[in-house]
């Protein structure tokens, strides 16, 4: 994130802050009365560690709640470990069951003792309701949903659910959409906010409820809720177990994470890098040991072009000048393939394409490869004509560009449909992949070509 140029004001103050003489917070917590924790998270990297523990131990408890949501599950354990148990406790009590939930799992991960003691120091019953939420996969609708939702009677009256709002509003997540249920718990309809308050006062709930009501359950992945919420363009959507029964709600701020975190996944992905680090924070030897792996095996991978042009080598001596266009013909290859397979991954995330649709992209990118590699061929063929006043070499250079950016755009199109298909993430199919794969057939094609067109100037022709 870069700091705005108000938050960019604010560093030098908080920074004499931070250095002011002795050890008491009081003009470090006077500094930030009025600040927002969203401020401070714009230049919180520029803190050295310690002083970022000292800004929480300033904090309020609802502020340090805000800007401790906001962190890494891997920062947030370290930061809590610096306070004292008292100052924990706050800050996890300011926290929505579902923050809390995810910040005492990661504690869990990090330190169990710690663990431990925090769970004595909060509230039973919010405890209860953080475990609950924990024993959902955090990557679905029930680990990103919050418990904290108002739930009226299709009975009650729109001047009871009022006065009803009055008294649990202030502790709801949202009030803007009220669930109808039954006794049983069971979701019946939605209420907005708007219908209630232009309702007469005796109407009851049923009379201006939408029984009509898109609901998601505890299992739904992540990325369909978000799907979902951007579909129909919801701030809220309900959640519901097994057996209708309502048990939570997911809110828009969870999805917009959920939004960042799989669009980080995926450029990851599709540039071989790891998906599993936080790069501002990590090391030289983490970094080297995540990104490792994958580049070794496209080292490998690569020997593979290696082989292919020791094997035409002969070629290559009696015709020096093919080896010049080696990297221009298997880059563009390689840049065909990445940038359709970019198009494709991107259409399949946002679900504009589902598996049955592969015929159509094919036939569609079929027809896109052979313009670009006309294109292409065209250009090569004039490019060599001009240069080189060979006409052998540049009808064989044309015919190559024309086969490989065909090749290569139905490549790029093909592999996130398999890799959905094999139910793989198709971002797997990322650039560097591509590339490795279009080498070595860009190679080949040129080399078949070049024997075919130049037979009689090669050896052995």
């Amino acid at each position: 994130m870069n700091p705005s140029s108000e938050s960019t004001d604010l560093l030098p103050g908080l920074k004499a802050a931070l250095d002011a003489p002795g050890e008491d917070l009081e003009v470090l917590r006077t500094f930030l009365v009025g600040m927002r924790p969203q401020s401070l998270l714009e230049f919180w990297y520029e803190l050295e560690p310690s002083e970022r523990e000292r800004v929480v131990a300033a904090l309020p408890a609802e502020s340090g709640a805000v800007l401790l949501s906001n962190l890494s599950t891997e920062e947030q354990p370290e930061i809590l470990q610096a306070l004292p148990p008292h100052q924990v406790a706050g800050v996890l009590q300011e926290l929505s069951p579902d923050d809390l939930a995810d910040t005492l799992q990661a504690l869990d991960e990090f330190d169990p003792e710690q663990f431990q003691g925090v769970r004595e120091l909060l509230d039973p019953e919010t405890l209860a309701v953080a475990e609950a939420l924990s024993g959902y996969d955090e990557e679905e609708a029930g680990g990103l949903m919050t418990p904290e939702f108002i739930a009226v009677r299709a009975t009650m009256t729109a001047e009871q659910v009022l006065a009803f709002l009055r008294r649990v509003g202030p502790d709801a997540e949202t009030i803007y959409y009220l669930y109808v249920t039954d006794g049983d718990g069971r979701l019946s309809g939605v209420l907005s906010l708007r219908q209630l308050i232009i309702s007469a006062p005796h109407r009851q709930v049923r009379e201006i409820m939408n029984p009509d009501v898109v609901r998601i359950r505890t299992d739904t992945d992540q990325e369909e809720v978000a799907r979902i919420m951007a579909d129909y363009d919801f701030s809220v959507l309900p959640v519901v177990d097994d057996d209708g029964q309502m048990v939570g709600i997911v809110t828009v701020d969870d999805v917009l994470d959920v939004v960042t975190e799989e669009a980080t996944e995926d450029i990851r992905r599709l540039g071989a890098a790891p998906i599993d680090i936080d790069y501002v924070r990590a090391s030289p030897w983490l970094l080297f040991r995540k990104r490792a792996s994958w580049l070794i095996l496209l080292v490998v991978s690569m020997t593979l072009t290696f082989n292919v042009i020791n094997h035409y080598e002969d070629i290559i001596a009696e015709v020096v000048i093919l080896a010049a266009f080696i990297p221009l013909l298997i880059g563009t290859g390689g840049n065909v393939g990445a940038q359709v397979a970019t198009l494709v991954v991107r259409a399949l995330a946002t679900r504009e394409l589902e598996l049955r649709d592969y015929v159509r992209v094919f036939w569609k990118e079929l027809r896109t490869g052979l313009l670009l590699g006309a294109a292409f061929g065209a250009f090569m063929t004039l490019y060599v004509l001009f240069f080189r006043a060979e006409p052998r070499i540049a009808v064989a250079l044309g015919i190559t560009m024309v086969l490989i950016a065909l090749c290569a755009n139905l490549v790029g199109a093909s592999l996130p449909f398999l890799f959905r298909k094999l139910g793989i993430d198709p971002a797997l199919t990322s650039s560097p992949g591509i590339t490795t794969v279009m080498d070595v057939v860009g190679l080949l094609i040129y080399f078949r070509v070049v024997i075919w067109v130049l037979g009689p100037m090669l050896p052995g022709g």
